[in-house]
Protein backbone atom coordinates (compact mmCIF):
# COMPACT_ATOMS: atom_id res chain seq x y z
CA UNK A 1 0.00 0.00 0.00
CA UNK A 2 1.16 3.33 -0.88
CA UNK A 3 2.14 5.93 1.49
CA UNK A 4 -0.66 8.87 1.19
CA UNK A 5 1.07 12.28 1.62
CA UNK A 6 1.08 14.05 4.70
CA UNK A 7 2.25 17.24 4.41
CA UNK A 8 1.26 20.05 6.42
CA UNK A 9 -0.50 17.81 8.67
CA UNK A 10 0.44 17.64 11.94
CA UNK A 11 0.77 14.32 13.74
CA UNK A 12 -1.38 12.95 16.17
CA UNK A 13 -0.62 14.56 19.96
CA UNK A 14 0.56 17.53 17.68
CA UNK A 15 -2.60 19.12 16.82
CA UNK A 16 -3.83 21.97 19.54
CA UNK A 17 -7.59 20.72 18.01
CA UNK A 18 -7.04 16.79 18.62
CA UNK A 19 -5.30 17.76 21.93
CA UNK A 20 -8.27 19.87 23.34
CA UNK A 21 -10.38 17.15 22.18
CA UNK A 22 -8.88 14.23 23.83
CA UNK A 23 -8.23 15.82 27.14
CA UNK A 24 -11.65 17.42 26.88
CA UNK A 25 -13.07 14.13 26.73
CA UNK A 26 -10.79 12.83 29.87
CA UNK A 27 -11.36 15.68 31.83
CA UNK A 28 -15.20 15.77 31.22
CA UNK A 29 -15.48 11.56 32.28
CA UNK A 30 -12.95 12.04 34.92
CA UNK A 31 -14.86 14.85 36.28
CA UNK A 32 -17.89 13.44 36.41
CA UNK A 33 -16.54 10.64 38.26
CA UNK A 34 -15.01 12.82 40.69
CA UNK A 35 -18.25 14.78 41.33
CA UNK A 36 -20.43 11.85 41.45
CA UNK A 37 -18.40 10.92 44.82
CA UNK A 38 -21.19 13.11 46.39
CA UNK A 39 -23.87 11.74 44.37
CA UNK A 40 -23.62 15.05 41.65
CA UNK A 41 -23.64 15.40 37.82
CA UNK A 42 -21.38 18.02 36.61
CA UNK A 43 -24.61 20.17 35.60
CA UNK A 44 -26.06 19.94 39.26
CA UNK A 45 -22.56 21.11 40.73
CA UNK A 46 -22.71 24.03 38.35
CA UNK A 47 -25.92 24.60 38.76
CA UNK A 48 -25.33 24.27 42.93
CA UNK A 49 -21.98 27.17 42.71
CA UNK A 50 -24.75 29.56 40.72
CA UNK A 51 -26.95 29.20 43.13
CA UNK A 52 -24.87 29.78 46.25
CA UNK A 53 -23.10 32.81 44.34
CA UNK A 54 -26.63 34.07 43.49
CA UNK A 55 -28.48 32.96 46.78
CA UNK A 56 -31.98 34.20 46.62
CA UNK A 57 -32.42 35.03 43.04
CA UNK A 58 -34.86 33.74 41.06
CA UNK A 59 -35.00 30.90 39.20
CA UNK A 60 -35.28 32.32 35.75
CA UNK A 61 -32.54 35.01 36.38
CA UNK A 62 -30.10 32.07 37.19
CA UNK A 63 -31.33 29.89 34.32
CA UNK A 64 -30.91 33.55 32.31
CA UNK A 65 -27.21 34.10 33.21
CA UNK A 66 -25.87 30.62 32.88
CA UNK A 67 -27.86 30.29 29.20
CA UNK A 68 -29.86 27.16 30.62
CA UNK A 69 -33.45 26.30 29.04
CA UNK A 70 -36.13 26.79 31.14
CA UNK A 71 -37.06 23.27 31.13
CA UNK A 72 -33.34 22.06 31.74
CA UNK A 73 -33.23 24.41 34.39
CA UNK A 74 -36.46 23.18 36.30
CA UNK A 75 -35.25 18.84 35.92
CA UNK A 76 -32.04 20.07 37.75
CA UNK A 77 -33.52 22.27 39.99
CA UNK A 78 -36.43 19.90 40.68
CA UNK A 79 -33.74 16.99 41.03
CA UNK A 80 -32.04 19.15 43.22
CA UNK A 81 -34.93 20.13 45.67
CA UNK A 82 -36.44 16.64 45.83
CA UNK A 83 -32.74 15.45 47.00
CA UNK A 84 -33.11 18.09 50.00
CA UNK A 85 -30.17 20.16 48.94
CA UNK A 86 -31.61 23.82 46.74
CA UNK A 87 -35.32 24.56 47.64
CA UNK A 88 -37.36 27.30 46.39
CA UNK A 89 -38.86 29.94 47.74
CA UNK A 90 -41.65 32.51 47.18
CA UNK A 91 -40.09 35.62 46.21
CA UNK A 92 -40.93 38.50 47.97
CA UNK A 93 -42.76 40.94 45.87
CA UNK A 94 -43.51 38.42 43.00
CA UNK A 95 -45.81 35.81 44.46
CA UNK A 96 -45.34 33.41 40.61
CA UNK A 97 -41.54 33.85 41.15
CA UNK A 98 -39.14 31.75 42.87
CA UNK A 99 -35.78 31.99 44.60
CA UNK A 100 -33.17 29.28 44.72
CA UNK A 101 -31.45 28.75 48.05
CA UNK A 102 -29.32 26.08 48.96
CA UNK A 103 -30.54 23.82 52.01
CA UNK A 104 -27.90 23.47 54.96
CA UNK A 105 -27.33 20.19 53.72
CA UNK A 106 -26.36 21.94 50.12
CA UNK A 107 -24.13 23.82 51.43
CA UNK A 108 -22.61 20.58 52.96
CA UNK A 109 -22.51 18.54 49.78
CA UNK A 110 -21.11 21.78 47.55
CA UNK A 111 -18.89 22.22 49.96
CA UNK A 112 -17.69 18.74 49.94
CA UNK A 113 -17.89 18.67 46.16
CA UNK A 114 -15.52 21.83 45.64
CA UNK A 115 -12.93 19.98 47.60
CA UNK A 116 -13.09 17.18 45.45
CA UNK A 117 -13.33 19.23 42.14
CA UNK A 118 -10.17 21.71 44.09
CA UNK A 119 -8.03 18.40 44.49
CA UNK A 120 -8.83 17.42 40.92
CA UNK A 121 -7.94 20.44 39.28
CA UNK A 122 -4.30 20.96 41.48
CA UNK A 123 -3.90 17.26 40.28
CA UNK A 124 -4.42 18.27 36.52
CA UNK A 125 -1.80 21.11 37.15
CA UNK A 126 0.62 18.54 38.82
CA UNK A 127 4.29 20.00 37.62
CA UNK A 128 2.71 23.07 36.58
CA UNK A 129 3.41 26.11 38.52
CA UNK A 130 1.41 29.53 39.04
CA UNK A 131 3.17 31.54 35.96
CA UNK A 132 2.97 28.10 33.37
CA UNK A 133 -0.59 28.04 34.59
CA UNK A 134 -1.62 31.51 34.09
CA UNK A 135 0.08 30.85 30.90
CA UNK A 136 -2.05 28.30 29.55
CA UNK A 137 -5.58 29.64 30.53
CA UNK A 138 -4.40 32.64 28.46
CA UNK A 139 -3.63 30.50 26.08
CA UNK A 140 -6.81 28.47 26.40
CA UNK A 141 -8.63 32.03 26.42
CA UNK A 142 -6.64 32.93 23.21
CA UNK A 143 -8.21 30.26 21.50
CA UNK A 144 -11.81 30.11 22.91
CA UNK A 145 -12.28 33.57 21.70
CA UNK A 146 -10.60 32.73 18.01
CA UNK A 147 -13.87 30.31 18.41
CA UNK A 148 -16.20 32.59 19.66
CA UNK A 149 -16.88 30.70 22.97
CA UNK A 150 -17.84 32.88 25.64
CA UNK A 151 -15.81 33.47 28.48
CA UNK A 152 -16.81 30.77 31.16
CA UNK A 153 -19.82 29.11 29.66
CA UNK A 154 -19.90 25.17 28.93
CA UNK A 155 -21.84 24.52 26.13
CA UNK A 156 -23.96 21.26 26.31
CA UNK A 157 -22.91 18.85 23.56
CA UNK A 158 -25.90 17.16 23.63
CA UNK A 159 -27.95 20.40 22.89
CA UNK A 160 -25.29 21.10 19.45
CA UNK A 161 -22.26 23.02 20.07
CA UNK A 162 -22.61 26.17 20.79
CA UNK A 163 -25.78 26.07 22.89
CA UNK A 164 -24.04 27.23 26.37
CA UNK A 165 -25.71 25.83 29.69
CA UNK A 166 -23.53 26.98 32.76
CA UNK A 167 -21.15 29.16 33.77
CA UNK A 168 -17.87 28.46 35.56
CA UNK A 169 -17.42 32.09 36.53
CA UNK A 170 -20.63 33.69 37.68
CA UNK A 171 -20.81 37.83 37.34
CA UNK A 172 -23.36 38.71 40.42
CA UNK A 173 -26.77 39.26 39.21
CA UNK A 174 -28.69 42.34 39.27
CA UNK A 175 -31.44 42.75 41.76
CA UNK A 176 -34.86 41.33 40.91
Amino acid sequence: MADIPMRGIQPFGKSVGFMLSQLGLVVSRQFGDVIGAVELEPRQFAVMRAIDAAAGQPQNAIAERMQIPTSSMVSIVDQLEARGLVERRPHESDRRTRTLHLTVLGGEVLARAMVLALDYERRMCDGLDAAVRESLLESLAHIAANLDTPPGVHPDVEAGAGKPLWSDEMEPLGEP
